[in-house]
């Protein structure tokens, strides 16, 4: 990457999806910008890791080609995003059932209506107002409330327990679904818009396209911000003077730059990698189907025995995440786990969930991430302001909606709020 300059136009604080974004849109109104980063790569959350011919997410991340911004800054076919199957798949009492939208996997109909997780009319209630929101904006004023007390209230307690908590827990990376209202109804559009994948090249292919179509030497990695003022960025590295600045760090790290500012806690979740000891064919019909457990959650409880919120065979959908045809499983639980008993756990879940033995299974990587996702409480504010102060802004998914989307929405924000007031 490059050297750290003295002098620049803009600083921007970050080089995952926010502070490209906002970087991109400064670099094509003529700014001249450097980004900087403490890590030793770009993408923030969103990094990939190649390790004996596999490509390796860190944390169980998807990518909708159908998010607005990413139409307008990426070029879609060249990310070759590998979708996955638009519905789950509930394991219920050693019996799998598929779930989806029945207009796009009709062979499911039956089994979507004859799953034991609530009544007919609730599943058909529930499609309604998903479809709905496909048809509707989703407006920011509207009364907010947490998620989990608007499903359990128009769809009943056992379609929630048994498929929409398990399935959104995974999505939040909460088991409370304390989320926002306004979030899932953000998300549910986003899921009947279009059908999330991978990129072939793994999730920080997204990132790496957006870094390079900025200027040549743009971004200084191993850097990390000390102090920020209007003019002024300090950082272990030296000081840069600049004529404005955009903290585009994640929640915990914009908090130690700017100690007023509020931001919201950080969701954990923990991934394991594993090789299966058979084909992707022998595993969801060899499909890229989510699969989740409908005996998790219920009510307050959540059943620690059965750890995985969510698990799916990546190589379904996604050959490249494996040389040699090998069959790799991404499995994801909440909070942090490291230690050998909590992969023994979980590998005797798996063999519940995809109903076959795992002993064998060779586990490849755990990745344990504590600041996963920035938590949406309600209410929520899915536009926060991007001013801080005279020649500050600050952009990030935590100050917009926890996504991809979120982040290139808040960056683009960011930047063109900078171009207004220095116009």
């Amino acid at each position: 990457m490059a050297d750290l300059p003295s002098k620049t136009d803009v600083v921007v604080i970050g080089a995952g999806m926010a502070g490209l974004a906002a970087a991109r849109r400064l670099s094509i109104a003529g700014r001249e910008v450097c980004v900087i980063d403490a890590s030793d790569d770009i993408g923030g959350r969103i990094r990939t890791d190649q390790v004996d011919g596999l490509l390796l997410d860190r944390g169980f991340q998807l990518y909708n080609p159908a998010y607005p911004e990413g139409i307008s800054v990426l070029d879609l076919k060249a990310l070759d995003v590998k979708s996955f199957s638009p519905g789950v798949i509930v394991s219920i009492d050693g019996r799998n059932y598929k779930m989806a939208d029945p207009k796009r996997e009709p062979t499911w109909a039956i089994d979507s209506l004859l799953a034991p997780v609530g009544k007919i009319s609730s599943k058909l209630k529930f499609a309604r107002y998903a479809v709905g929101l496909a048809l509707t904006k989703t407006k920011s004023e509207s009364y907010d409330q947490r998620t989990d007390a608007f499903l359990r209230a128009e769809f009943g307690t056992d379609l929630t327990d048994k498929v929409l908590r398990p399935f959104l827990a995974g999505v939040f990376l909460e088991p409370e679904l304390a989320t926002s209202k306004r979030f899932l109804d953000i998300a549910l559009k986003a899921f009947i818009a279009g059908s999330p994948g991978v990129p072939r090249a793994g999730m920080q292919a997204i990132p790496r396209q957006l870094a390079a179509q900025l200027p040549s030497g743009s971004i200084a990695l191993n850097v990390t911000a000390q102090a920020v003022a209007s003019t002024m960025v300090r950082t272990d590295q030296g000081d840069i003077r600049c004529r404005s600045v955009v903290i585009a760090t994640n929640a915990r790290s914009a908090s130690l730059l700017i100690p007023s500012l509020k931001v919201p806690p950080s969701n954990a979740v923990t991934t394991w990698y594993h090789l299966a000891d058979c084909s992707g064919a022998e595993l969801t019909e060899g499909k890229s189907t989510l699969i989740i457990d409908g005996k998790k959650f219920k009510g307050s409880l959540d059943d620690t025995s059965r750890p995985l919120v969510n698990t799916v065979v990546m190589t379904n959908s996604a050959p490249s995440y494996a040389s040699d045809e090998r069959t790799l499983i991404s499995s994801s639980a909440l909070g942090v786990h490291s230690s050998t008993q909590s992969e023994l756990q979980v590998r005797s879940h798996l063999a519940s969930l995809y109903q076959v033995p795992t002993e064998n299974w060779t586990h490849v990587a755990t990745y344990p991430i504590p600041d996963a996702l920035p938590m949406m409480t309600a209410p929520h504010d899915v536009e926060q302001s991007v001013r801080l102060s005279d020649g500050v802004y600050i952009a990030g998914d935590y100050r917009q909606v926890s996504s991809t989307n979120g982040a290139l929405a808040s960056g683009r924000r960011a930047a063109e709020a900078l171009l207004t007031d220095d116009f």
